[in-house]
């Protein structure tokens, strides 16, 4: 005679299928959470530099800023147009948080931020030196690009705007 042994069927300990769940909605929870803050981190770059007068716009943080390089013009002047539905954008003042950089190097501050109060939604007019410290125009012929960068604006550390002279 043949004996055939039966094996018990092995059973999953009853918590296995709850601890199961729970490790699939955490990991769906910070993958959704990593692309949020990637998404807001490569946003604030510029794709390539533009020349004068282009519009680059910059998304993040729930405020998007427009802004427009007005020309080779003396003194360096640029438009610029913030637009939010979630915050108070009277706080920030241009003139402390934005800076011109020079072919990727030397960073010069504004002299003015001329706008008025908006709340959620605030335009003006942000203007930087004609010369540098030395008495050199910051803009001339041997400049390659030149990038306004706006820092800490609605939780966004840095954007970047580029033109081509």
């Amino acid at each position: 005679m043949i004996e055939q042994t039966v094996r018990p069927a092995r059973r999953w300990p009853a918590w296995a299928l709850p601890l199961l769940v729970v490790a699939i909605l955490a990991s769906a929870a910070i993958w959704i959470w990593n692309s949020a803050t990637t998404t807001a981190r490569t946003n604030t770059a510029p794709a390539a530099a533009l020349p004068a007068g282009a519009t680059q716009t910059n998304e993040g943080g729930q405020v998007t800023i427009a802004a427009t390089w007005q020309g080779s013009g003396a003194p360096t002047v640029f438009t610029i147009a913030m637009n939010t539905h979630a915050v108070d954008l009277d706080s920030y003042d241009l003139k402390q948080l934005a800076v011109l950089r020079i072919d990727g190097g030397r960073e010069i501050r504004p002299t003015s931020w001329e706008a008025p109060k908006g709340g959620h939604h605030r335009s003006g007019t942000l203007t930087f030196p004609a010369t540098d410290a030395d008495g050199k125009p910051l803009i001339d012929s041997s400049i390659r690009t030149i990038e306004l960068v706006i820092r800490n604006v609605a939780g966004v550390s840095e954007r970047v705007f580029a033109w081509q002279p």
